[in-house]
Formats: structure tokens, sequence, C-alpha cells
């Protein structure tokens, strides 16, 4: 058992505060906005009925792969599962098993310890472009330069990555990649 679990307040504050990135990614793999809001509550409904099975510190990670599980089931049926609030039984989240959980939190480890060693301006750009879905326009006004200026840095924390990574995926595998760490 966990020492600590997930309380309403904090579900309630992750769900607030990260709604329009949940949003997004939901519809980037779906395209209707009615089925994204059905699956994002449906994740959180089974959320909370699992929060004493997932830790704290991973639960944005383990919200963002339900989702992405949920739109991919929905968008290969072509249709979304309703869940009925009352009936526990249908709000099972699709499983990962442990050593696919593992290998996903390793890597996400790994990018966390890359940000960390990079220039702390493309750190920064970094985090306000992917995280906080901040404009070019934005943070570049906040940082005094163009937005080309800003441009560069992303390319430049991309390319780390990719380095580091040695792939040649197209770079919104880099987006979506980036996207599950922050």
């Amino acid at each position: 058992m966990r020492e600590t679990i997930i309380t309403a307040d904090y579900l309630e504050r992750i769900f607030r505060e990260q709604y329009s990135r949940f949003y997004y990614y939901a519809l980037s793999i779906v395209n209707d906005e009615d089925t994204v809001k059905d699956i994002i509550e449906d994740v959180f409904l089974g959320v909370w009925k699992n929060r004493h099975n997932i830790a704290p510190s991973k639960l944005t990670h383990y919200i963002m792969v339900s989702i992405h599980n949920k739109c991919f089931n929905s968008s290969s049926s072509n249709n979304i599962q309703t869940t009925d609030i009352n009936d526990p039984a249908g709000l099972q989240i699709p499983y990962e098993d442990d050593k696919e959980w593992e290998r996903k939190e390793q890597r996400i480890a790994e990018i966390e310890k890359i940000l960390k060693e990079m220039n702390p301006r493309t750190r920064y750009v970094l985090e306000q472009f992917y995280y906080k879905h901040r404009s070019y326009k934005d943070i570049a006004a906040e940082l005094d330069i163009t937005t080309d200026g800003i441009k560069k840095q992303l390319v430049k924390g991309l390319t780390i990555l990719r380095r580091h990574f040695n792939t040649n995926y197209h770079k919104s595998h880099y987006h979506l990649l980036l996207f599950f760490v922050f």
C-alpha cells in the first residue's frame, strides 16, 4: 500500500491546471470535441477509482497514457463506450504491463536528466513552449529576443534530444515525447 494517495483536491487541481493539455492532446488524435470530453471524463473517473494504486508523482503520466490509449481505442472502433458513473465495472483503464510502464518511466527520467543538463535558456524555452503552451511571440517578448531566436532555441533543444536518442523520427514524434515529459 502506498503512503500517500490521490485526494479529491489534488485530482481536481491536476484537472484544472492541465485540462487544456489533456484536451488538445486527445483532440490531436480523435478530432472530435465531444468524444475528447468523454474520454477525459472517463479517464478521470478511472483515476479516481484506482487512486489507491497510482503514485501521485506519476499521476500526470498515467493520465496521458490513459488518454492516449482511450483515444486510439475509440478511433479504431469509431465510437466511444459511454460509462455510467454509478457502474464501477465500466471504469477500467487500459493496463500496461509493469515492464512497459518501467521502460516509459526510464525514458522520461532520461529526458528529464538531459533537460537539466541543457543551457538554462534552451530548457526554459522548451518548458514554456511545451509545458506552458506559450506562443513564440509571448516567450520572445518575455526574453526580449525575436521569435526566430525562440525557434532556434527549440531546434537546439530538440537536436540535443535527437542526438541522445540517436533517432531520425519525424519531428512530431519529439513533440509527442516532450508532451509526455512536461
